[in-house]
């Protein structure tokens, strides 16, 4: 049955979907055939060797019934979460609102530049934990789950729903037998991911009881240990201890590390480049790198965005040379669909995280707008020598500048609308403080700082004004 049955339905018998949906969550109990996943394996492309597991790609496909009542619960615990701190820890970001990637990476943005302004370094240890719903283990998450209060109900339904489940795997046209698992959570499923945050969840607590100094932060499986301190050797010390002890609770809760993906940065400052190791438990020795790449992020020694740009920019490249080619063929677009494509192709990936790196750098503004002002001419098929102000009113598109801008001032609205405990919040000390708060006036016209592109009142006018003065 697929979810646009059950949406008739529902609207049809509303008060009997409540009815059966509430007594199964009260009566803790999750259906047989819910337990039932099925899930098909597929080749990646364009791979060289097809006798490695990770080249292939697993798709579970779920009952829409059972998606439901796994929402239902979700989205529990994730309040749950935000109004009670001891659910999750404070830095555990993910399946909860407004702690996104992004965010995560501001997070560690804005320790950095703290310690730059008090003449420290900061060292990042970055580990990534290997099949992440694989090792779930039922009995461990039950008792976690009791310790931190759970009520009955819940403890009980998610017993329930890790318990007697069955899939069927499909490859090459061939599907095998039935199979009970007991150690595994689906990746698809929409309680995994709060189910699997919860389960690591006295990992940072038992790292932050030990180190006062060492700060975690994590997003899913990325975990982060950093500390800031003057004394180089003094930060090494602690991160290899802290290392000793995640690794020690990853044995005993069936919990495993991605040792070639585990990394190490220095954030500092100076021109010299330090070359501090740290070995791990099982004698892996990780040496300090000059870039990382996290969170779809690169991040440098010095934190100023050089190579993330860099990369960004040779994406937008290669999606504008084949959008190009669409651009030159017989059957070509008109204006506005070209324009459309240029928005959802070239921009989504141009303003992505323009809040972690863009500080009205003319270095980076300049690279931008070439890319800009070159699609523009492919979309109006205009002469080279046409004004690029012409143009930008022509297509109705802003200047990339403005673009930027506005990216960074709706993040800006968007903090201030935050709740009191968010971290991003607490991080702004001296606009939230109680010294402040009450000479600042946050009443904002947020409809001020609109896209440009979304202000259709005021838009219409201003164009037909822009053109009558060009005629």
């Amino acid at each position: 049955m697929s979810f646009a049955i059950i949406q008739r339905v529902y609207k049809t018998i509303l008060k009997i979907f409540n009815l059966v949906y509430s007594d199964l969550i009260e009566n803790d109990y999750h259906s047989k055939i819910w337990r039932e996943d099925t899930r098909i394996i597929l080749k990646k492309s364009y791979k060289l060797n097809y006798s490695i597991s990770n080249i292939y790609r697993i798709i579970t496909l779920l009952n829409c019934l059972d998606k439901v009542a796994e929402k239902i619960i979700a989205v529990w615990l994730s309040y749950t979460a935000e109004i009670n701190d001891k659910l999750l820890n404070f830095n555990q970001m993910r399946d909860r609102k407004q702690r996104s990637a992004i965010n995560a990476v501001l997070n560690l943005v804005h320790d950095v530049q703290m310690m730059k302004s008090q003449d420290n370094t900061l060292i990042c240890l970055l580990l990534n934990i290997k099949e992440v719903f694989d090792h779930v283990a039922l009995k461990q998450l039950i008792k976690i789950l009791i310790k931190l209060k759970i009520s009955v109900n819940l403890i009980n339904w998610v017993k329930c729903f890790l318990q007697n489940r069955v899939i069927d795997l499909a490859f090459d046209n061939k599907r095998q037998k039935s199979k009970k698992i007991s150690t595994e959570i689906s990746q698809d499923s929409f309680i995994s991911l709060i189910l699997f945050l919860i389960y690591i969840r006295y990992l940072f607590s038992k790292i932050r009881a030990k180190f006062e100094n060492l700060q975690s932060l994590s997003y899913i499986n990325n975990v982060m240990l950093y500390v800031k301190v003057r004394n180089i050797d003094k930060n090494v010390k602690i991160l290899k201890n802290a290392a000793k002890i995640t690794f020690t609770w990853t044995e005993n809760n069936a919990v495993q590390f991605n040792n070639l993906k585990s990394e190490l940065i220095h954030f500092e400052s100076h021109k010299a480049t330090l070359n501090q190791m740290i070995i791990l438990l099982n004698n892996m020795i990780i040496k300090s790198k000059i870039c990382v790449w996290w969170l779809k992020v690169w991040l440098n020694r010095k934190l100023n965005f050089k190579i993330h740009v860099q990369m960004k920019i040779m994406t937008v490249i290669r999606m504008l040379h084949s959008l190009f080619k669409l651009m030159n063929s017989e059957w070509r677009l008109n204006v506005k669909s070209e324009k459309q494509l240029y928005l959802t192709c070239i921009t989504s990936i141009s303003d992505y995280d323009v809040e972690i790196w863009w500080n009205n750098s003319k270095s980076y503004l300049v690279k931008f707008r070439k890319l800009q002002n070159t699609a523009l001419w492919k979309i109006l098929n205009a002469f080279w020598t046409l004004s690029i102000n012409v143009m930008q009113i022509e297509v109705e598109i802003s200047s990339m500048k403005m673009q930027l801008n506005q990216k960074c001032k709706n993040y800006a609205i968007w903090i201030v609308e935050l709740l009191k405990n968010h971290f991003i919040r607490k991080r702004i000390f001296i606009l939230y403080s109680s010294q402040y708060s009450i000479k600042l006036n946050l009443n904002l016209n947020t409809l001020k700082y609109l896209n440009w592109n979304k202000m259709k009142t005021n838009l219409s006018w201003k164009v037909k004004k822009c053109k009558d003065r060009l005629t």
